[in-house]
């Protein structure tokens, strides 16, 4: 009886523990304010991984601790993006002079100062509680006219019972995307996509008054901002069949498998299939079949490089990975955005400076009011 007596004792005491544990975990401790007892400089300094150290070269370049520090928005690019960027300037000066050296300190000289304040903001907080599901237009100290942000609703989350949304620091090329309450993004027919860079952390406040904004490692500082002109395909439409006609230009590379990458105009090609451009994607291997279309038109559904894709040799034959192989082209979609892209590689060493190689592929779809709606796009590639 008195070993059931102390059982029935450490039962009820655990039963009370965990009571209590359960109510503390329950008992709401109010809203969670992210606020930092830290200047915003000191504390892109005190990251623990120095996630922002090469930022705050060029910070530091230009002597812009206290405007970083006075700023009510900083938009944060992290050391991936500032790489990003020194190695896309430092290609540039090597596609003209492979033996070319391209140090950080002549990146940091030639980087425009206004182009660092397109991320500050000295008017207001911008963060995700400020931000709707349309574009604000807001005013960066740079005087850079395009930028706007707002927040996009995410599809159903697992962990969430309650709707999710990322914030977004935008620039807007062309004509603004519309983006939906449910988060669909609408691109106008032939033109480009806005540049679209998700907030990995937000709503940060620092002891000098800023809202802090880190944007996406995968944003290329600068870069992505930089103006870029459409320099679109020839098109030519029939009633089965559109041809978009691209000429590109690759510089000789012995040693990587180095090209260019060409985006789909998703709009112009939905309006031909009579569809909405973001179906296109998730259609592809269903509804829409991709094809490499060989020299005298037939039209090759077996993929020869990553699928959809192939290599092709010299007279844009498809063949193997191999001693035949010239250019490689891969179709590749960004999951996040919808966007796709042909990815155009050399086989290292086996191009032929001056050369220019055509291949063709085409993504038909099957309508059911149309029969087979054929895009075909052609690729003349010349080898600089």
């Amino acid at each position: 009886m008195k070993t059931l007596y102390q059982l029935a004792l450490l039962l009820f005491f655990g039963l009370t523990m965990v009571a209590c544990k359960k109510a503390a975990y329950l008992t709401d401790d109010g809203i969670h304010v992210a606020e930092v007892n830290l200047s915003t400089y000191d504390y892109l300094a005190a990251h623990p991984n120095g996630m922002f150290d090469t930022l705050l070269l060029v910070i530091d370049h230009f002597k812009m601790k206290d405007e970083i520090n006075r700023a009510k928005t900083f938009w944060a690019p992290s050391d991936y993006s500032v790489n990003r960027y020194y190695k896309q300037k430092a290609d540039s000066v090597k596609f003209v002079d492979e033996n070319a050296q391209y140090s950080f300190t002549q990146f940091l000289n030639e980087i425009p100062v206004d182009s660092v304040r397109a991320y500050i903001y000295n008017d207001a907080a911008y963060n995700l509680e400020t931000a709707t599901t349309s574009y604000k237009g807001i005013s960066n100290s740079g005087n850079f006219n395009g930028f706007v942000y707002h927040k996009q609703k995410q599809g159903k989350a697992a962990w969430s019972s309650q709707p999710v949304y990322y914030l977004y620091y935008v620039k807007v090329r062309g004509e603004a995307d519309q983006i939906g309450p449910d988060g669909t993004v609408t691109v106008k027919e032939d033109d480009q996509s806005d540049v679209r860079v998700r907030c990995q952390t937000t709503g940060i406040r620092t002891s000098s008054g800023t809202m802090l904004n880190v944007l996406a490692n995968t944003h290329t500082f600068i870069g992505d901002f930089v103006p870029r002109l459409l320099t679109g395909p020839k098109i030519v439409e029939n009633e089965a069949e559109i041809t978009f006609d691209y000429d590109l230009t690759i510089k000789y590379d012995a040693v990587s498998y180095t090209g260019t990458a060409v985006e789909l105009l998703l709009p112009r090609l939905a309006r031909f299939y009579g569809i909405q451009a973001n179906q296109i994607s998730s259609l592809v291997g269903k509804d829409i079949t991709y094809y490499a279309v060989e020299p005298n038109g037939t039209l090759n559904p077996n993929s020869t490089a990553n699928a959809p894709g192939n290599w092709f040799d010299s007279k844009g034959q498809t063949c193997f990975w191999g001693t035949d192989a010239r250019v490689v082209s891969e179709l590749a979609t960004t999951a996040a955005t919808g966007v796709m892209t042909f990815n155009i590689l050399q086989y290292p060493g086996q191009a032929a400076v001056g050369t220019t190689y055509t291949i063709k592929q085409a993504l038909v779809y099957k309508s059911k009011s149309k029969g087979d709606l054929k895009a075909v796009f052609v690729f003349h590639i010349k080898i600089k």
